[in-house]
């Protein structure tokens, strides 16, 4: 399976509602929003400047208009 990774920068979290200091906090519910809304299972990481997104190759457009509607990218 071929995998893509989405990165965000963490200062970029407060558009979507989730504090910039503490981008660990936003993992969960930004794997959950994937799953649920779009049906992407998806590895959330986050350390102290970027949340690291990894998703299967196949589902990227899904993962990344999801994430667009996140107000994330």
């Amino acid at each position: 399976m071929r995998t893509s990774t989405i990165r965000i920068a963490a200062h970029d979290l407060t558009k979507a509602g989730f504090n910039a200091n503490q981008p660990y906090e936003a993992c969960d519910p930004i794997a959950y929003a994937l799953d649920d809304k779009a049906a992407v299972k998806a590895r959330v990481n986050a350390d102290s400047m970027t949340l690291t997104v990894e998703v299967n190759t196949n589902q990227l457009l899904d993962a990344a208009t999801t994430l667009r509607e996140l107000g994330l990218i």
